[in-house]
């Protein structure tokens, strides 16, 4: 009986079946690379996207509301300057009192200062009804105006005719007669009363009848800085209520807000003195790295730009060299520019600009 071959695959069969299959493997590999690729590029692009947006509101909403509390009557309370001391040093001797200030960085990043009343009591000016011995005597006051116990507040001259300064409530609000003393006594934690005003400050003003005091809350001035590609909100003088709960925090606070912004440029917009109108954009250098108090009356608006990167390194370059921050063609200095490297160059970047206009300042007239 005669058997039946026996037919199979020969090797150059099996060869050729894998040369096909690692082809068509190679081919899925590489297909997969490229969505992948496009998928981390579209995904990380729309990350920085995102973050940039957020870190722009979160400083204009903060922005909107600086100067809050420091303007009364149509007018500033303080055009002459403030006074204040924190933990035994004098930050301010009389200097201007700017809602929003810029600091130059240089070739690196710029940083926000705000300063407004955090006040969950309307920041109403309450008016004094007895007149200050001395520097150091308490405050008698129409109303508490909404003060408690480590609550910081302003005392100001009528009409902007003294100088300001920062005090902070040393126990809460005792009624007396018509009145409302306030208390600012110096020591323990109460870190913005100094022993005797008329030791630390050129000029400590004893405040009179018609003279007024605004509730500041927390007094919570805030920094807004770039570190390490990523925006900060810090309170480099500590939270003045947090004496409530016992010694008074001297520790700044600090906040990371946002990821993926490696840039903020800012300048102010300036006015003409005895005009509304901004007719020009400065930096933050030169007489405009530390404005008198006449020029803050005229800082009206901000120009921010911030640049945020999305995470994914591209095999190509595929951003330019230079990244202008905003369009040239106002009058006063040139727009900011942020120069990139060959290496930051295979990163895609977006950058969110806008002006903000200073509120309060515009609606006090100051």
């Amino acid at each position: 009986m005669r058997q039946k071959r026996q037919w199979g695959l020969s090797m150059i069969e099996l060869l050729i079946g894998l040369l096909i299959g690692s082809i068509a493997v190679i081919v899925i590999n590489q297909v997969l690379a490229v969505f992948e690729g496009q998928k981390r590029t579209s995904t990380s692009g729309s990350d920085a996207q995102v973050n940039g947006a957020v870190a722009l509101f979160s400083l204009e909403r903060e922005i909107r509301m600086a100067g809050y509390g420091m303007v009364a009557n149509g007018a500033s309370l303080c055009p002459l300057g403030i006074n204040i001391y924190y933990n035994g040093t004098v930050i301010s001797n009389g200097g201007a009192l700017a809602p929003v200030s810029i600091i130059d960085g240089g070739v690196g990043p710029d940083s926000l200062a705000v300063i407004r009343s955090d006040s969950d009591f309307a920041a109403i000016p309450t008016s004094i009804i007895k007149s200050m011995p001395t520097p150091s005597s308490e405050l008698t006051a129409d109303s508490t105006g909404g003060l408690n116990q480590c609550q910081a507040l302003i005392a100001a001259g009528k009409n902007g005719s003294k100088v300001c300064t920062l005090m902070q409530m040393s126990q809460d609000p005792q009624q007396t007669g018509n009145g409302w003393n306030l208390q600012h006594n110096s020591g323990g934690k109460f870190l913005y009363n100094p022993p005797n005003p008329a030791m630390v400050f050129t000029n400590a003003p004893q405040y009179e009848i018609g003279d007024v005091v605004v509730n500041m809350g927390s007094f919570r001035l805030r920094q807004y800085q770039i570190t390490n590609e990523q925006l900060l909100e810090i309170i480099p003088l500590g939270d003045a209520s947090s004496c409530v709960a016992g010694a008074a925090n001297t520790a700044p606070i600090l906040t990371p807000l946002v990821n993926q912004v490696v840039s903020m440029q800012a300048q102010y917009g300036i006015v003409a003195a005895g005009s509304t109108t901004i007719n020009e954009w400065r930096n933050a250098t030169g007489a405009w790295a530390a404005p008198t108090a006449a020029d803050v009356l005229r800082i009206r608006a901000v120009r921010i730009a911030l640049v945020a990167r999305s995470l994914q390194y591209e095999k190509e370059l595929v951003s330019p060299a230079t990244l202008t921050l905003w369009p040239a063609g106002d009058p006063g200095d040139d727009p900011p520019t942020l120069s990139l490297t060959d290496d930051q160059r295979h990163y895609r970047y977006k950058v969110f600009e806008t002006i903000v206009p200073i509120r309060n300042a515009i609606w006090g007239g100051a």
